[in-house]
Protein backbone atom coordinates (compact mmCIF):
# COMPACT_ATOMS: atom_id res chain seq x y z
CA UNK A 1 0.00 0.00 0.00
CA UNK A 2 1.16 3.56 -0.89
CA UNK A 3 2.36 5.70 2.22
CA UNK A 4 1.49 9.56 2.08
CA UNK A 5 4.75 11.92 2.60
CA UNK A 6 4.54 14.55 4.59
CA UNK A 7 3.84 17.46 2.08
CA UNK A 8 1.15 14.76 0.91
CA UNK A 9 -0.82 14.54 4.30
CA UNK A 10 -0.60 18.45 4.70
CA UNK A 11 -2.17 19.29 1.63
CA UNK A 12 -4.80 16.47 2.06
CA UNK A 13 -5.67 17.67 5.27
CA UNK A 14 -6.30 21.22 3.79
CA UNK A 15 -8.46 20.13 1.34
CA UNK A 16 -10.70 17.96 3.53
CA UNK A 17 -10.56 20.92 5.99
CA UNK A 18 -11.72 23.50 3.40
CA UNK A 19 -14.83 20.47 2.80
CA UNK A 20 -14.94 20.54 6.64
CA UNK A 21 -15.59 23.90 6.84
CA UNK A 22 -18.30 24.00 4.12
CA UNK A 23 -20.46 21.28 5.71
CA UNK A 24 -19.76 23.48 9.34
CA UNK A 25 -21.53 26.49 7.65
CA UNK A 26 -24.41 24.35 5.93
CA UNK A 27 -24.95 22.87 9.66
CA UNK A 28 -25.10 26.17 11.77
CA UNK A 29 -27.64 27.10 9.12
CA UNK A 30 -29.95 24.11 9.48
CA UNK A 31 -28.89 23.96 13.36
CA UNK A 32 -29.41 28.15 14.47
CA UNK A 33 -26.23 27.85 15.88
CA UNK A 34 -22.74 27.80 15.31
CA UNK A 35 -21.22 24.83 14.93
CA UNK A 36 -17.57 24.44 15.46
CA UNK A 37 -15.38 21.41 13.60
CA UNK A 38 -12.32 20.87 14.50
CA UNK A 39 -9.38 20.31 11.87
CA UNK A 40 -9.65 16.67 10.57
CA UNK A 41 -6.86 14.27 11.39
CA UNK A 42 -5.99 12.79 8.69
CA UNK A 43 -4.30 9.56 7.87
CA UNK A 44 -3.93 6.81 4.40
CA UNK A 45 -3.81 3.76 6.69
CA UNK A 46 -5.49 -0.13 5.58
CA UNK A 47 -9.07 -1.18 7.16
CA UNK A 48 -7.21 -3.54 9.81
CA UNK A 49 -5.32 -0.32 11.03
CA UNK A 50 -8.63 1.78 10.96
CA UNK A 51 -10.54 -0.88 12.33
CA UNK A 52 -8.02 -1.04 15.28
CA UNK A 53 -8.28 2.46 15.55
CA UNK A 54 -12.07 2.99 16.01
CA UNK A 55 -11.76 -0.01 18.26
CA UNK A 56 -9.48 1.81 20.46
CA UNK A 57 -11.63 4.79 21.37
CA UNK A 58 -15.05 3.36 20.80
CA UNK A 59 -16.62 0.50 22.55
CA UNK A 60 -20.17 1.73 21.63
CA UNK A 61 -22.68 0.81 18.28
CA UNK A 62 -21.98 3.26 15.44
CA UNK A 63 -24.61 5.14 13.42
CA UNK A 64 -23.10 5.16 9.73
CA UNK A 65 -23.89 6.75 6.75
CA UNK A 66 -22.32 5.53 3.86
CA UNK A 67 -22.68 6.91 -0.02
CA UNK A 68 -20.55 6.02 -3.16
CA UNK A 69 -18.54 8.47 -5.26
CA UNK A 70 -17.60 6.93 -8.05
CA UNK A 71 -15.69 8.17 -11.60
CA UNK A 72 -11.66 8.16 -12.18
CA UNK A 73 -11.55 7.42 -8.25
CA UNK A 74 -14.10 5.18 -6.67
CA UNK A 75 -14.62 5.26 -3.01
CA UNK A 76 -17.15 4.48 -0.42
CA UNK A 77 -17.83 7.14 1.71
CA UNK A 78 -18.78 6.14 5.02
CA UNK A 79 -19.60 8.90 8.05
CA UNK A 80 -19.58 7.58 11.67
CA UNK A 81 -21.04 9.08 14.90
CA UNK A 82 -21.23 7.11 18.16
CA UNK A 83 -25.53 6.25 18.50
CA UNK A 84 -26.01 8.17 21.00
CA UNK A 85 -24.45 11.51 19.72
CA UNK A 86 -26.03 11.14 16.84
CA UNK A 87 -29.43 11.35 18.61
CA UNK A 88 -27.67 14.74 19.88
CA UNK A 89 -27.53 15.92 16.81
CA UNK A 90 -30.73 14.84 15.55
CA UNK A 91 -32.60 16.27 18.31
CA UNK A 92 -30.67 19.97 17.40
CA UNK A 93 -31.73 19.43 13.49
CA UNK A 94 -35.81 19.02 13.94
CA UNK A 95 -35.92 20.65 17.59
CA UNK A 96 -35.74 20.21 20.93
CA UNK A 97 -39.42 19.61 21.68
CA UNK A 98 -40.09 16.37 20.19
CA UNK A 99 -40.78 13.34 21.70
CA UNK A 100 -38.43 10.87 21.91
CA UNK A 101 -40.67 8.40 19.73
CA UNK A 102 -40.57 11.56 17.17
CA UNK A 103 -37.19 11.35 17.04
CA UNK A 104 -36.46 7.77 16.68
CA UNK A 105 -38.91 7.45 13.81
CA UNK A 106 -37.31 11.04 12.46
CA UNK A 107 -33.24 9.96 12.82
CA UNK A 108 -32.65 7.58 9.97
CA UNK A 109 -34.07 10.57 7.39
CA UNK A 110 -32.09 13.42 9.84
CA UNK A 111 -28.38 11.58 9.92
CA UNK A 112 -29.08 10.68 6.07
CA UNK A 113 -29.12 14.63 5.73
CA UNK A 114 -26.34 15.14 8.13
CA UNK A 115 -24.42 12.92 6.25
CA UNK A 116 -24.86 14.02 2.87
CA UNK A 117 -24.14 17.28 3.83
CA UNK A 118 -20.42 16.64 5.27
CA UNK A 119 -19.52 13.92 2.52
CA UNK A 120 -20.69 15.86 -0.45
CA UNK A 121 -18.95 19.19 0.85
CA UNK A 122 -15.55 16.83 1.37
CA UNK A 123 -15.86 15.37 -1.89
CA UNK A 124 -16.96 18.68 -3.89
CA UNK A 125 -13.32 19.74 -2.12
CA UNK A 126 -11.61 17.12 -3.59
CA UNK A 127 -12.98 17.43 -6.67
CA UNK A 128 -12.62 20.99 -7.65
CA UNK A 129 -9.38 21.08 -6.00
CA UNK A 130 -7.11 17.99 -8.09
CA UNK A 131 -10.12 18.30 -10.88
CA UNK A 132 -11.95 15.16 -10.07
CA UNK A 133 -15.46 14.55 -11.35
CA UNK A 134 -17.87 12.05 -8.75
CA UNK A 135 -21.17 11.05 -9.19
CA UNK A 136 -22.57 10.07 -5.85
CA UNK A 137 -25.36 7.62 -5.10
CA UNK A 138 -28.11 8.03 -2.34
CA UNK A 139 -27.16 7.67 1.18
CA UNK A 140 -27.60 4.88 3.22
CA UNK A 141 -28.20 4.64 6.90
CA UNK A 142 -27.54 2.12 9.18
CA UNK A 143 -26.31 0.98 13.04
CA UNK A 144 -23.52 -0.86 13.34
CA UNK A 145 -20.64 -2.22 15.63
CA UNK A 146 -17.41 -1.00 15.48
CA UNK A 147 -15.80 -4.71 14.77
CA UNK A 148 -17.81 -4.92 11.55
CA UNK A 149 -17.93 -1.33 10.21
CA UNK A 150 -16.41 -2.35 6.92
CA UNK A 151 -17.95 -5.74 6.45
CA UNK A 152 -21.26 -3.86 5.69
CA UNK A 153 -21.67 -4.09 2.14
CA UNK A 154 -23.44 -2.01 0.45
CA UNK A 155 -21.21 0.32 -1.54
CA UNK A 156 -19.02 -0.19 -4.54
CA UNK A 157 -15.70 -1.08 -2.74
CA UNK A 158 -16.31 -4.70 -2.44
CA UNK A 159 -12.41 -5.37 -1.37
CA UNK A 160 -12.43 -7.46 1.91
CA UNK A 161 -8.68 -7.57 2.42
CA UNK A 162 -7.64 -5.73 5.65
CA UNK A 163 -4.51 -4.70 4.30
CA UNK A 164 -6.86 -2.60 1.26
CA UNK A 165 -6.46 1.23 1.28
CA UNK A 166 -8.70 3.71 4.26
CA UNK A 167 -8.16 7.20 4.02
CA UNK A 168 -9.01 7.74 7.87
CA UNK A 169 -10.54 10.92 8.98
CA UNK A 170 -11.19 12.05 12.40
CA UNK A 171 -13.26 14.87 13.23
CA UNK A 172 -14.38 17.09 15.97
CA UNK A 173 -18.08 18.30 16.66
CA UNK A 174 -18.99 21.18 19.04
CA UNK A 175 -22.47 22.53 19.25
CA UNK A 176 -24.15 23.63 22.06
CA UNK A 177 -21.27 23.20 24.58
CA UNK A 178 -21.31 19.61 23.44
CA UNK A 179 -18.30 18.01 22.02
CA UNK A 180 -19.39 15.19 19.71
CA UNK A 181 -16.25 12.98 18.04
CA UNK A 182 -17.17 11.84 14.27
CA UNK A 183 -15.36 9.24 11.63
CA UNK A 184 -15.07 9.79 7.86
CA UNK A 185 -13.49 6.52 5.97
CA UNK A 186 -13.03 6.44 2.64
CA UNK A 187 -12.46 2.93 1.46
CA UNK A 188 -10.20 2.42 -1.84
CA UNK A 189 -9.05 -0.19 -3.70
CA UNK A 190 -5.25 0.03 -5.05
CA UNK A 191 -5.99 1.76 -8.41
CA UNK A 192 -8.34 4.51 -6.87
CA UNK A 193 -5.51 5.58 -4.01
CA UNK A 194 -2.99 5.30 -6.40
CA UNK A 195 -4.86 7.98 -8.98
CA UNK A 196 -5.47 10.12 -5.79
CA UNK A 197 -2.14 10.74 -4.95
CA UNK A 198 -1.02 11.04 -8.28
CA UNK A 199 -3.51 13.58 -8.70
CA UNK A 200 -2.57 15.22 -5.42
CA UNK A 201 1.26 15.23 -6.19
CA UNK A 202 0.03 17.07 -9.80
CA UNK A 203 -1.80 19.38 -7.74
CA UNK A 204 1.13 20.25 -5.51
CA UNK A 205 3.53 20.65 -8.63
CA UNK A 206 1.30 22.75 -9.79
CA UNK A 207 0.97 21.17 -13.40
CA UNK A 208 -2.82 20.83 -14.79
CA UNK A 209 -5.57 18.76 -13.30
Amino acid sequence: MMALKELEQDALTEIFNIGVGMAADVLSQMVGERVKLSVPVVELTNQQQAKNYYLAREQRQLCSIRQTFSGEVTTDAILMFPEENSLELVRLMVGGDLPLEQLTEMEQDAMAEIGNIILNAVISSISSTLGLTFEGSLPDVSVVTTENIFSHRTGAIQVSDEKAPVLALTIDFELSARQVSGYLAFLLDIPSSEKLISRLDRFMNGSAV
